[in-house]
């Protein structure tokens, strides 16, 4: 077992060993489809996210961090495993999980293992009810029941869940809300005699942004910001990359549409409405007998690009659809209201869980812990963070650059101390060669095939209280 310093209230003390019920809880929040768009990060001056910003502030916000894959599926599937989409195949939401995850160590089985009262509902894993077995968890609620979420074309584009608009409808009548609730019972309730490892997963802001009227009252539509955009931004980009942003597709559609605007204000609403629900939880866990001994661990699966590049949606790997938002508060190891801008992406999250809870760290796991920068955030820090979108497609980040590398060898080189919209591409200027060269050592040297080859590719059935709609590779 990997021993650590663990401090609880009067200065470091190092302990040998701890029996399952000296063990931290662990409040484990994961939010679908959220990207810089709070107000601690700045993604967007309007986003109002004050009990996103107060759970963030009670810890460390990791500012420069990022997913592994940009889409739901492989997204979770790596950082539930410790795996990289080049070690399992699973690349896209269209690559299946569950044969991969079926035998492996994952952060959930993990804690169960060893001694934890396991309990998820939500959206955890993409694939919802492929998670929900009993050797994963002690309780698996899965995904609340929804009247809302069916297509009902309010934008007009008539392009299925790619639509926004305002419910006639109270904030506790939908799901992320009754998850809230569920949560919130068990902080009061689960023994105290067992460590806890609740996992809670929202489902908002994903696709389609419907949520009650009062949301949109808060974003009036003629005040609202469209993102900063360069015109020509994709004149300089590879076939590759420009066949990732499909101009021709959903951004097309918005602009025929007219409904840029009311897509940005439908987004900002949604984010205002999962925002009250983090208030709730965190109110929820401050009111329960666990308050000073959780470890809470603050995740968004990917990012999201509404327009940037004439992109939508997630699927791409530059910073508007890569960054996440990413917090970790740690009892007597993070300070409040600390930042870390170091580069980090979601392989490094279960070692850290490991360290942090003292639970060995599975073989299969080689990502490096953040328990160093969770201690000192300027502490030395030689990782870089990668994401992967389709096999020998990657992007890697590190404290200024952002580097792509295409399957076909393409590249794409941004300077972010001099261009952090991503505008000017400097992949073809000989002197950023030793840049390149530097940056590509993080690129794998053989990547497994999709596990989606030879196989039928599968859907979604939810389990639990709901059944949860099948989802296509597009979600």
């Amino acid at each position: 077992m990997r021993k650590l310093g663990f401090f609880w209230g009067f200065g470091f003390c190092l302990l040998s060993a701890l029996s399952a019920a000296e063990r931290p809880d662990v409040l484990f929040i994961a939010v679908d489809d959220l990207n810089d768009w709070t107000s601690y990060l700045g993604g967007h001056p309007q986003a109002k996210t004050p009990n996103i910003d107060r759970l963030v502030a009670r810890g460390m916000a990791f500012t420069n961090s990022h997913c592994a894959a940009p889409a739901c599926n492989p997204s979770r599937a790596a950082l539930m495993s410790g795996l990289r989409p080049w070690t399992t195949g699973i690349y896209t939401n269209g690559d299946p999980a569950q044969g991969v995850l079926k035998d492996t160590i994952t952060i959930n089985r993990h804690f169960l293992a060893h001694g934890y009262n396991t309990r998820g509902a939500g959206k955890i894993y993409h694939n919802h009810g492929s998670e929900g077995r009993t050797d994963g968890w002690t309780e698996w609620a899965g995904l609340f029941p929804s009247a809302h979420d069916h297509a009902a074309n309010f934008n007009g584009l008539k392009s299925d869940h790619f639509d926004w608009g305002a419910l006639d409808a109270k904030p506790a009548e939908m799901p992320d809300f009754q998850l809230t609730d569920w949560a919130i019972q068990h902080l009061k309730t689960a023994p105290v005699d067992r460590p806890l490892f609740l996992a809670v997963g929202y489902v908002k802001p994903h696709l389609p942004w419907y949520v009650p009227r009062e949301y949109f009252d808060r974003f009036p539509l003629n005040d609202i910001q469209l993102p900063r955009v360069k015109e020509d931004d994709l004149a300089d980009i590879p076939p590759a990359g420009v066949k990732m942003a499909k101009p021709e597709g959903d951004h097309a559609k918005v602009l025929r549409g007219q409904q840029w605007q009311k897509a940005v204000q439908a987004y900002l609403a949604t984010i205002s409405f999962l925002d009250d629900q983090v208030g709730r939880l965190l109110d929820g866990l401050d009111a329960s007998p666990r308050k000073d001994k959780t470890i809470i661990v603050w995740w968004t699966d990917h990012g999201w690009a509404l327009g940037e590049k004439q992109h939508w949606r997630k699927f791409a790997l530059w910073e508007e659809t890569t960054r996440t938002s990413m917090a970790m508060v740690a009892p007597g190891i993070t300070r409040p209201g600390t930042t870390c801008a170091a580069p980090v992406d979601y392989t490094h999250l279960f070692p850290t869980l490991c360290q942090l809870t003292q639970l060995p760290i599975p073989e299969t796991v080689k990502g490096t812990s953040l328990l160093p920068l969770l201690k000192d955030p300027q502490a030395t820090w030689q990782e870089v963070a990668v994401c992967t979108h389709g096999r020998g497609n990657h992007a890697v980040r590190d404290a200024r650059w952002r580097y792509i590398r295409y399957q076909d060898g393409s590249e794409e080189l941004y300077d972010h101390h001099q261009d952090p919209y991503e505008w000017k591409n400097l992949a073809a200027e000989s002197s950023t060669l030793d840049v390149r060269k530097r940056l590509s050592a993080a690129f794998p040297q053989e990547e497994a095939k999709p596990t989606s080859i030879g196989k039928k590719k599968l859907g979604t059935a939810g389990s639990g209280p709901g059944k949860g709609k099948r989802q296509t590779a597009e979600e």
